[in-house]
């Protein structure tokens, strides 16, 4: 019996390509019709999504009773309906498949700010004597990540090679990361924090990470630290946030993720933090923007999949205990 593999998007032909060598039955369900979409989901074993807003899980989840394996597109499964999607089903992400473009997108955050890019300032004696677009240097600063995964590395590559930075890391465990200097645990986050010149946040959003910089951490922050987000809004509380900007200008934001309200990210966000000159905003562009990114990434998650129809382990196993 093939295995049945159900997409909730149309698949590049690339990755149609490389499930054709398998004994497998793929039904992509933006090209079945209401009848053959009914019949696919009660069939499906694997089942491929975003499952955001092209396809509701929760609601969807009863009417696959054959289900053993869910693939996301994305990297980030804080979306999933977790408390509903039975424990015998393994979830995996697709972790890694963006990390190369987003710590791109961070260092260009990070470059923007640090120059005083952010503002449009013509006259240089304005320019350059203004705390909030004064450039400042990058060259062998002290970087910290937290998040020590596949964005966080790259992000700390980057910095290793491109600038000579002094890297430090933050995970939940404190065990050592190629191209980190030093890596620390999350509950030791306060002591390090005084010593970053540059700050970037690529933590996934689950139990352990929503709100875990807040008002206590901001203002531990030294004077003139540079810190961007690529890794979720919620990471940050949005308020804190908005109040110690507002206070200190010479910290300099950067974010391309954004708080959820009612289950979506808000763009702008309900506080007024885009009207601050020294707050930087992109519109969640980092990861998927480009065409090639986002076919890349599905081929990946294929890929994945194709480990498990293999009787092999895939990658990314997504532990639920971190979101219930």
């Amino acid at each position: 019996m093939p295995t049945v593999i159900v997409s909730t998007i149309e698949l590049p032909e690339r990755a149609r390509e490389l499930l054709r060598g398998y004994d497998v039955a793929l039904y992509e369900l933006p090209r079945l019709g209401k009848e053959e979409w009914t019949s696919a989901l009660s069939r499906a074993e694997v089942l491929m999504c975003w499952c955001g807003r092209e396809f509701d899980l929760a609601s969807s989840i009863n009417s696959m009773p054959s289900l053993r394996v869910i693939q996301t597109f994305s990297a980030g499964v804080d979306h999933l309906p977790f408390p509903v999607i039975p424990s015998n089903i393994e979830i995996y992400s697709n972790a890694g498949a963006y990390s190369v473009p987003v710590a791109e997108h961070a260092w260009a955050m990070i470059l923007t700010l640090a120059k005083g890019l952010h503002r449009q300032v013509l006259n240089a004696r304005e320019y350059l004597g203004n705390e909030i677009t004064s450039p400042r240097r990058v060259i062998e600063s002290t970087l910290l990540v937290l998040g020590t995964g596949s964005i966080g590395l790259e992000i700390a590559r980057i910095g290793k090679e491109g600038f000579r930075t002094h890297n430090i890391g933050i995970n939940r465990s404190g065990r050592p990361v190629e191209y980190f200097d030093e890596v620390y645990p999350t509950n030791q986050l306060l002591d390090v924090l005084p010593r970053a010149d540059i700050v970037a946040i690529a933590l996934p959003l689950n139990k352990y990470t929503k709100g875990l910089v807040g008002e206590r951490e901001l203002r531990a922050l030294k004077h003139g630290a540079i810190v961007v987000n690529v890794g979720r809004g919620d990471v940050v509380k949005e308020e804190d946030l908005y109040e110690v900007l507002k206070e200190r200008l010479d910290i300099r934001f950067g974010t391309d993720v954004w708080w959820i309200y009612d289950g979506h990210e808000e763009i702008p966000p309900r506080t007024p933090l885009t009207a601050l000159p020294n707050f930087l905003g992109t519109p969640h562009i980092a990861g998927g923007a480009q065409r090639d990114i986002a076919e890349y990434a599905m081929v990946r998650a294929v890929e994945n999949v194709i480990m498990y129809i293999r009787g092999e382990t895939p990658m990314n196993r997504v532990d639920r205990n971190d979101y219930v």
